[in-house]
């Protein structure tokens, strides 16, 4: 067997590689621009992870027969037709060397776990939930829209913000701090201005809604009821996601690691976090709740070391720590 792995970690704003050897020393990390392929047009995505690709080989004088497996966890891989055209790039820059591409929900549980079962919340400007039994049954969220089915994330708690703001504006709900807050993002006086912002054109940006989502927690801090009811609707609907995916393979009766990753999960205010348990420990009572211990990238090594049937042994993990401080960026 050879004895070198390719990660990926992809995502819409930047994809990190990493060639670690099988026995866990990291011997080259990169980061490079983002990879999303329904973020871009052409080849973008294409031309992202080739470039990434070689880089690696040439600093590593390595060569691509010596390569055992690719392991991709890519964001943007959730219909059909996005791995028949994920698949088919990947070949193509591949070649024979064997690869896999799988949504960047599956490595985030991987970076978190020291088997290859159990599940996963994710929850920053987007949200996903997934989970995998020891019969390697998997299921997860399309994570398209809330019309096709997944809320919570961190742009529909600034959405919500924004309505009950409005909405006390408008005299239907209740005072809320969001109210006076939600126009310095927008640099103006009072918030019937930010209505131009979104209508009849929608120019506000995700940096302004994250932003917002930001203000949410520091308001919930302080005791905001608008701010704690948009944390804790979309905290109760991702654990209600989580144990939908952990019912759909069946493990809800087991005692199962659920690690959970992105920024709303790391906020102060604990109105998301005890809604997100109420609502997953209701169907899914064994549940326990656990935080990444690697990067996103280690975890698709981990991956990759699940399709060679090679064992997480604690040698690999202990090589993984110390190669990361020397060779991978905080990002």
């Amino acid at each position: 067997m050879n004895k070198y792995i390719v990660a990926f970690d992809g995502g819409g704003t930047k994809t990190d590689i990493a060639l670690i050897d099988i026995n866990g020393n990291v011997l080259y990390f990169e980061t490079g621009p983002g990879c999303n392929h329904a973020s871009h047009d052409g080849r973008h995505f294409q031309n992202t992870l080739q470039t990434l690709y070689l880089n690696a080989l040439l600093n590593t004088n390595l060569k691509k027969e010596d390569i055992s497996f690719i392991y991709l966890g890519l964001s943007g891989a959730d219909l059909e037709s996005d791995f028949i055209k994920l698949n088919k790039g990947c070949k193509e820059i591949f070649k024979d060397t064997p690869f896999k591409v799988v949504n960047d929900a599956w490595i985030i549980m991987r970076s978190g776990l020291k088997q290859p079962y159990g599940a996963v919340a994710i929850c920053g400007t987007g949200t996903n939930s997934a989970a995998i039994n020891k019969n390697k049954e998997r299921a997860i969220l399309r994570s398209l829209s809330y019309v096709l089915g997944t809320y919570g994330g961190g742009l529909d708690i600034a959405r919500e913000a924004l309505h009950q703001a409005f909405g006390y504006e408008e005299g239907t709900y209740q005072y809320t701090m969001l109210y006076d807050e939600i126009p310095k993002i927008y640099g103006v006086n009072d918030l019937k201005e930010v209505v131009d912002f979104f209508y009849p054109i929608n120019k506000t940006t995700k940096k302004e809604l994250g932003a917002i989502t930001a203000l949410v927690n520091e308001l919930a801090l302080k005791g905001d009821k608008a701010s704690i009811f948009a944390l804790s609707k979309a905290g109760t609907a991702v654990g209600m996601q989580t144990a939908g995916v952990i019912e759909r393979v069946k493990i809800q009766d087991e005692a199962i690691n659920v690690v959970v990753g992105g920024r709303v999960f790391s906020s102060k205010s604990d109105a998301f976090i005890n809604a997100f348990k109420e609502a997953l420990y209701k169907r899914v009572p064994k549940a326990k709740i656990v935080k990444p211990m690697f990067k996103p990238v280690i975890g698709a090594y981990f991956s990759a070391l699940d399709e060679l049937n090679i064992n997480q042994t604690d040698e690999i993990e202990k090589n993984i720590l110390e190669s990361c401080e020397k060779n991978v960026k905080e990002s």
